[in-house]
């Protein structure tokens, strides 16, 4: 245990280097961005002295370093500036809609975990047939589309033509009954409120941005599980369990195990390019969450909205893989043992053993 903890430690003390060095690049990049916030905020007709009274007003006169550190200071406290064009501050803003992009994305995410285990499964087991073939047709073609797209075509389809899912103009429609604003989150909103005709109403429109995230990365996910499951599938290991009479399942079973570090690591990796492609399927669906809040801010200049939702962001994919690089190293009996500091004997150690 004491190795497994040390490890954790190492993790953590690494996590807060690549958080100093994330909010340097995102600082440093954001900083080089062309254009001037002032005259995005007073017009492009604006007269020079407004625009230098802005500046200083907004601490755009100083030093690139002294803004630097001002700005690290900050950040280790949990303050992020303010949006320049709102004046709200900016991890207050987008921890209000957080909740409300985890409304679709969450189960999205889930949906794609579900389908792709399931399609990438069909595949190995039929492994150079049909549904092998067909899998390996659809699966490309769905990667080819890209988002926007299959959101587009799911709208035209789904409310166009069938009818069956609401307009795709935000979270409710005009007539849900808007409950009152305690939270900054019409989800939570409604929910504390107890609107629970709003909640549905809510729920209902992010059935088209779920299926949405869910079909765009259930062909990635189902790619990797056919193609480790493929490899599972024909080690030794499972051959011997299915020499020993095992049942289907159980086979499945032990397959998936040896998978399933794979499926955990890609499984981040799909939460961090969802959270940053939000910004796409809310413009799309006219959702007011995340992503939504940050494109506005990307096409105003709004530099501490860039910010912030660069390190917010990246801290919490940060954190998935330390949470991910630990739960492996539980999992892995490998890794566990290369962890804890227990060497493995060598082979001349256990021809010995077995000779006495």
């Amino acid at each position: 245990m004491r190795g497994i903890a040390r490890y954790v430690v190492q993790r953590i003390v690494v996590g807060w280097f690549l958080f100093l060095g994330l909010l340097t690049l995102s600082f440093s990049l954001v900083s080089m961005l062309p254009g001037s916030p002032a005259k995005a905020i007073l017009g492009e007709y604006a007269a020079p002295d407004d625009v230098a009274a802005l500046n200083v007003k907004l601490g755009l006169d100083k030093p690139f370093l002294e803004r630097y550190l001002d700005y690290i200071g900050g950040a280790m406290k949990g303050d992020f500036g303010k949006s320049y064009f709102t004046g709200n501050p900016v991890l207050q803003s987008l921890l209000e809609r957080v909740p409300n992009t985890l409304v679709y994305l969450a189960p999205g995410l889930i949906l794609a975990t579900v389908l792709g285990i399931l399609f990438g499964s069909v595949a190995a087991y039929r492994y150079r047939r049909p549904a092998d073939r067909a899998f390996t047709v659809g699966s490309s073609v769905l990667l080819a589309v890209p988002e926007f797209i299959l959101a587009l075509l799911l709208i035209v389809l789904c409310f166009s033509g069938l009818g069956i899912a609401p307009a795709p103009v935000g979270m409710t429609s005009s007539a849900d009954a808007q409950p009152p604003d305690r939270t900054g989150s019409l989800v939570l909103d409604a929910l504390l409120g107890g609107y629970w005709g709003t909640f549905d109403s809510i729920l209902g429109h992010a059935v088209l941005p779920m299926i949405t995230v869910g079909v765009f990365f259930a062909a990635p996910v189902s790619k990797i599980v056919r193609t480790g499951m493929v490899q599972a599938l024909a080690s030794p290991q499972i051959e011997f369990a299915r020499a020993c009479g095992l049942r289907p399942f159980q086979v499945f079973r032990y397959a998936m195990a040896e998978i399933r570090g794979t499926v955990m690591t890609y499984f981040v990796i799909m939460l961090a390019s969802a959270i940053s492609g939000a910004a796409i399927v809310e413009s799309v669906f006219s959702w007011p969450g995340v992503g939504g809040w940050s494109l506005t801010g990307v096409l105003a200049n709004d530099i501490p909205v860039i910010q912030g939702f660069v390190v917010i962001m990246g801290t919490a994919s940060l954190l998935g893989y330390i949470v991910l690089d630990v739960t492996t190293t539980l999992l892995d009996p490998r890794t566990r043992g290369q962890v804890s500091g227990k060497r493995r004997p060598s082979p001349r150690v256990l021809a010995k053993g077995l000779t006495k």
